[in-house]
């Protein structure tokens, strides 16, 4: 407690009540322990009150966070994620346009919600023998039958391990398959569960916030091609509006599967590693590896997978559906020029082992 400090105090709230202690100032009377605790409650008293009084700033802090220092990771420690839902608004509407034009990235992460992100303590999957045994009648039948006796179930064809596959024609990406993803994506559903006959009011149930959010999505990724009144339009239907669409993933999608790639994948396994992979692999070019891992954001692994086998394995998965969903099939190189002259096996999944296998991954994500 000293006369400086009431100055100071004096000078940045204006307290008439600082005011009238400074005009009766005794630097002698702070000798008395009565005095000395009258004033200290006088300096409580009144920065209290101007604490409450003042406003937050809130968004000037934010400004100092965000474009300041720049950060990346927007950490809340509390019980609830209150101050990162007002983050996330500031970064949509003030920062976003930016940070994509740049490629910045930030997260915002709350310890109640994402506790295991925050400490890296994730959860190995422990291997289930189920899925050694769902696999093993699939890989005996591919061996023990041609690939024509498969023929009555529609199998997906898949390369055998370890050789490359055939080029496929490539075909560039739907629009309907990006607004049903982005839906999925939100709704925290599979492609199945979310008709494409149904707009997005009628999914969301009345969530107008969920709502709000998709329809900013859709914005970003379409641009002006996406018409008033969207939130009620089936999801067919929208997509046949959006008459601007170049075939390609756009700014929302695409920044999805890199976020996809960068938080699930494990060190070192990039999105060019996983493409060359389906390149090499299933003979997939650009536009159909797009449209592969579009697929792979409505089922991400629920944590960060372990090594590349892990990552390569979640590909092969993705791979299948997406060639049953596609419409296609896969063979090894030089297989179509002949079973007897190539002789390279190809392998045929049985659609009901593969059919089950999809639905616990759904379960399990």
């Amino acid at each position: 407690v000293s006369r400086d400090y009431f100055e100071e105090v004096h000078g940045l709230t204006g307290s008439a009540r600082v005011a009238k202690t400074l005009k009766s100032w005794d630097d002698a009377a702070l000798a008395d322990p009565a005095e000395l605790q009258r004033l200290s409650h006088v300096m409580l008293v009144e920065l209290l009150a101007y604490q409450f009084a003042s406003p937050v700033r809130w968004i000037e802090t934010q400004d100092q966070l965000f474009k300041e220092y720049g950060i990346e990771r927007f950490i809340e420690f509390g019980p609830s994620p209150t101050l990162c839902g007002m983050a996330q608004r500031t970064l949509k509407f003030k920062y976003e346009a930016y940070d994509d034009a740049i490629a910045h990235r930030r997260s915002t992460l709350c310890i109640s919600k994402n506790e295991k992100e925050l400490y890296y303590s994730y959860d190995p999957e422990p291997e289930t023998e189920e899925a050694g045994e769902a696999s093993s009648p699939a890989a005996a039948a591919a061996v023990a039958a041609p690939v024509a006796a498969a023929a009555p179930a529609a199998p997906v064809a898949a390369p055998a391990a370890g050789g490359a596959g055939a080029p496929i024609d490539d075909a560039p990406i739907k629009a309907v398959d990006i607004i049903h993803t982005i839906v999925c994506q939100k709704l925290k559903k599979s492609l199945d569960e979310v008709p494409l006959s149904k707009s997005v009011k009628e999914l969301v149930g009345g969530k107008s916030t969920m709502q709000n959010e998709i329809l900013g999505d859709l914005q970003k990724e379409f641009g002006n091609d996406v018409p008033e009144k969207s939130e009620e339009t089936p999801l067919s239907e929208l997509a046949e509006s959006m008459t601007s669409f170049s075939g390609a993933l756009g700014k929302h999608s695409s920044g999805q599967v890199a976020r996809l790639i960068s938080s699930k994948m494990p060190g070192g396994f990039s999105q060019s590693t996983a493409r060359s992979y389906l390149q090499s692999s299933y003979g997939l070019g650009p536009q159909r590896q797009d449209g592969l891992l579009l697929l792979g954001l409505t089922a991400e692994p629920a944590a960060r997978l372990g090594g590349e086998a892990d990552a390569k394995a979640w590909l092969d998965t993705l791979a299948q559906t997406y060639a049953k969903k596609a419409g296609i099939s896969y063979a090894a190189a030089g297989g179509a020029a002949g079973g007897a002259a190539g002789g390279a096996a190809v392998a045929v999944v049985n659609s009901e082992a593969f059919d089950k296998a999809q639905r616990e991954q759904h379960r399990m994500v």
